[in-house]
């Protein structure tokens, strides 16, 4: 899927996206991906139904008014204890597919929202 959005400036904004691939500006990421503002960080990922609040630490560290998680190519929920602690710590969590969180980061991030991703290749 392509995306149209031309920002220049030197914000991560989200090129593309397809399967098993991302493109930042010109830049193609293969694998799962943490996605700030002004960085791309090569994510382990994991399994989705038992990710804890740990392995996303190095997103909240850089505090984010909110927090997306792309699942890959649906939509699958975590455990609800991350949604208590994300509601706990005042950081707004949203969990939808991957290409539906590539479109939001970039609707954020045109709006200068403090936004970080964790994207599921």
């Amino acid at each position: 899927m392509k995306f149209s959005l031309d920002t220049g400036g030197g914000a991560r904004y989200v090129s593309a996206y397809r399967e098993g691939a991302l493109r930042i500006g010109e830049r193609v990421y293969e694998g799962h991906l943490f996605l700030l503002p002004d960085a791309a960080l090569e994510w382990p990922g994991g399994d989705i139904a038992t990710l804890g609040v740990e392995a996303l630490e190095p997103l909240l560290a850089h505090d984010p008014e909110i927090l997306l998680l792309g699942t890959g190519a649906r939509q699958v929920f975590p455990p609800f204890e991350l949604f208590a602690e994300f509601s706990r710590r005042g950081v707004g969590f949203e969990v939808m597919d991957t290409a539906a969180a590539c479109r939001t980061f970039n609707v954020l991030l045109s709006e200068d929202r403090r936004v970080a991703a964790a994207l599921i290749v």
